[in-house]
């Protein structure tokens, strides 16, 4: 029987989502006749020194299966007496780097941790085109593995709301989330805005400028975030980078209609289940938003093909390809 320990961050407040995924995961690992042992770094990973002892916590765990779940990739290189498994969610630690950051990350984050494991994870064709740009690997070392729906998340019939004020959901407030120009898209659109993650000063500057109604929630419950995804008339995700995507497919699998970027993982996630635009066009944001929400033929076909869309990403399909990878070791 194969033992499997799946190490992971120390998270930083809001980084719940590798957690979840991997966490949901183990019970499903375990009917398939594999141990799982889940073990979280006790030091945040900031500064040398905090990543030193992370480094080498992964020392004592020899003679089994060291999965590092995501984000810390260097601790893998502590692994010596182990098979090891690496996944990655995304590149963008990559970008807004100086030279010097950009050369410690690459040799630290792919160019060592990939050479150094036996099985790579990405969780998106996207992910693993980034990937091969930085390192060059042989690609049946690389496998792609997706992110997973909860089955909380289903459609509901949405009561008949003859608002005129349009429900928009941003999730999300890191810098790839490209909200500034999200907020010049819906400057003079009736609507109102909720963004789930804490506020950077500046965004809270400009919707305060822009006079942009909002709503501002954190540390949500996935029961509450269903809540916002029932209670939203369309999904904004214009991101400029995702190694996935997770909200897409979340707000499809609700019934949402989605409207997201045409660029890195999102057309590849959410298939026809989407408007697509143009995440550096603001004219192409807003002309999105308005059309998904004001035809409602659009967003009916948006919301069936998202439906259908959704069901690739199941608990169970996930399960099956982490378990193939551990008892091919």
């Amino acid at each position: 029987m194969k033992q499997v320990v799946l190490v992971f961050r120390k998270p930083f407040d809001g980084q719940v989502s590798i957690e979840y995924l991997f966490y949901s995961l183990s019970s499903y690992l375990k009917e398939q006749n594999v141990i799982i042992i889940n073990r979280q770094l006790s030091h945040y990973s900031k500064g040398l020194l905090n990543r030193l002892r992370n480094l080498f916590t992964t020392i004592s765990y020899s003679k089994k299966i060291i999965h590092v779940t995501g984000d810390v990739h260097y601790i893998i290189l502590g692994a010596w007496f182990s098979k090891r498994v690496l996944t990655i969610h995304d590149l963008g630690f990559m970008l807004n780097k100086s030279r010097v950051a950009k050369a410690v990350y690459w040799l630290f984050w792919i160019y060592l941790p990939v050479k150094f494991s036996h099985q790579v994870t990405v969780v998106s064709e996207n992910t693993k085109r980034d990937l091969l740009k930085y390192i060059e690997v042989k690609h049946s070392k690389i496998t792609v593995i997706g992110n997973f729906i909860d089955a909380i998340y289903k459609p509901v019939v949405k009561p008949i709301c003859n608002s005129p004020t349009i429900q928009l959901l941003q999730i999300g407030t890191a810098f790839n989330k490209n909200i500034s120009r999200l907020l010049d898209a819906i400057e003079r659109l009736d609507c109102m805005l909720t963004i789930i993650g804490k506020l950077p000063d500046n965004v809270i500057k400009q919707l305060k400028e822009k006079r942009i109604s909002y709503r501002n929630l954190i540390d949500l419950s996935i029961d509450d975030l269903y809540l916002e995804y029932q209670q939203a008339d369309v999904l904004c995700y214009v991101s400029t980078l995702e190694g996935f995507g997770m909200p897409i497919v979340e707000a499809q699998a609700s019934g949402t209609p989605v409207v997201c970027s045409n660029c890195s993982s999102m057309p590849e996630i959410a298939g026809n289940g989407a408007y697509y635009v143009d995440p550096f066009d603001v004219a192409s944001i807003r002309n999105g938003i308005e059309k998904v929400a004001n035809d409602k033929q659009l967003s009916t076909k948006l919301i069936a093909n998202g439906i259908i869309n959704a069901r690739r990403f199941s608990k169970d399909a996930v399960a099956k390809a982490y378990c193939k990878i551990y008892q091919d070791l």
